[in-house]
């Protein structure tokens, strides 16, 4: 149908604007670009100061929280943190998704930047071409072999213990989009790794491509195919294995305002439920949101205790975008029970949440629609409605 007059232009000025708000978005969401280029060299002495955070508030769930801090250092290549993994029960290493690393000591009541640690580990050539997207990382704890997935250009790299590093383009994430490529990588206990798309598999959908390797990615073997099941808003950015072999997944859910805002929830999930070509799905056991806790986090990693390896804590670190609205914070959840005993205790919870939602009451843990046993979604059943009485003849 042809339209004529001024009502014809009005989908040109929709669009218009459209682009107009997307870009103060994107503004809002990098303001680095214009209030924080990196400025000195890479290679500038990194002198980090941890400081504690006082505030609790938004957060919901099955873990306490035993601490908080806020990471800063006059370093002009210092933030986005985008990886956490365990060295062993006292150390972290940080990836960044400029390329560093930064070791973290926490075998003390609080964490401390270990001197000197902050190092560029990206590719850097003479020509344009980097490769310094670093969204998550694994670790051999009886080597000390250490793996990072680089998300844009969809490659793996591997650092053995000795300096040499290697680098793999697995065909199986070759395909995988731009910007939403291997977000979430751990290596579990058995040597397998799990690997997780931030990017939906069509527009819309609630799957995620995820592969399960049976050994090193980049040793080329061909990994077992399935998809991560959840709600579309909510995207794996990191993974970490707990006591019992189950994972926690660190999940994201950005607001497209200005400045934008976050939410960020951990699932719990059992890696030998997981089928070729079928959908993986655990249960939502805790939630960050609100004004203090509504940061993008963006790491995960279990530190076992050195007294007793059942138990530890869980750390999450946050990717602050060299924004101005944001903060690089590192927190600290106690591990005190089994993981298999929390994920019942967990879908049980998720049930009856369920039920209470059906009668609109919300909980803010209840993120994904609940699944049968095979993994398919369960239908929300139509509410009652009222029967209205009908006047008498």
């Amino acid at each position: 149908m042809t339209v004529d007059g001024p009502r014809a232009r009005l989908p040109v000025r929709a669009r218009v604007l459209r682009l107009v708000l997307l870009a103060l978005v994107v503004i809002a969401l990098g303001p680095g670009t214009f209030l924080r280029t990196p400025t000195g060299t890479r290679s500038d002495r990194a002198v980090v100061t941890v400081t504690p955070v006082a505030e609790r508030s938004g957060i919901s769930g099955e873990l306490e929280i035993t601490g908080a801090w806020e990471l800063t250092a006059p370093h002009g290549w210092f933030g986005g943190f985008s990886a956490l993994v365990a060295k062993g029960s006292t150390g972290l290493i940080a990836g960044t998704d400029r390329g560093f690393l930064l070791d973290l000591d926490v075998s003390g009541e609080a964490p401390r930047a270990v001197p000197d640690s902050f190092r560029f580990v990206g590719i850097s050539t003479r020509g344009r071409k980097e490769f310094v997207d670093l969204e998550a990382l694994a670790r051999d704890p009886a080597s000390g072999t250490l793996w990072a997935a680089f998300e844009n250009d969809n490659l793996v790299m591997r650092f053995a213990a000795d300096g040499t590093r290697r680098i793999h383009a697995p065909p199986a994430i070759a395909r995988w989009g731009k910007n939403s490529g291997p977000e979430t990588m751990e290596r579990l206990a058995d040597g397998r790794f799990l690997i997780l798309s931030e990017g939906t598999e069509s527009g819309g959908a609630l799957d995620r491509p995820a592969l399960l390797y049976p050994g090193d990615p980049v040793a080329g073997a061909a990994p077992l195919r399935f998809r991560f099941n959840c709600r579309a808003a909510y995207s794996p950015v990191d993974a970490t294995e707990v006591p019992g072999g189950r994972v926690l997944i660190l999940m994201r859910y950005v607001r497209y305002t200005i400045p934008a805002e976050f939410d960020a929830v951990i699932m719990i999930a059992d890696p030998a439920t997981i089928r070729a070509d079928g959908q993986w799905r655990g249960e939502v056991i805790q939630r960050l949101q609100g004004p203090v806790f509504g940061e993008n986090f963006e790491g995960i990693a279990y530190v076992p205790d050195p007294s007793d390896p059942a138990k530890g804590s869980i750390w999450l670190i946050a990717d602050d975008n060299f924004s101005v609205f944001q903060r690089s914070l590192l927190l600290r959840f106690a591990w005190n029970e089994p993981g298999d005993a929390l994920q019942r205790r967990a879908a049980v919870r998720a049930r009856d949440e369920w039920e209470r939602a059906l009668n609109g009451v919300q909980s803010p843990l209840l993120i994904c629609p609940p699944i049968d046993a095979s993994g398919k979604a369960i239908p929300a059943r139509p509410a009652r409605q009222k029967v209205r009485p009908q006047p008498a003849p």
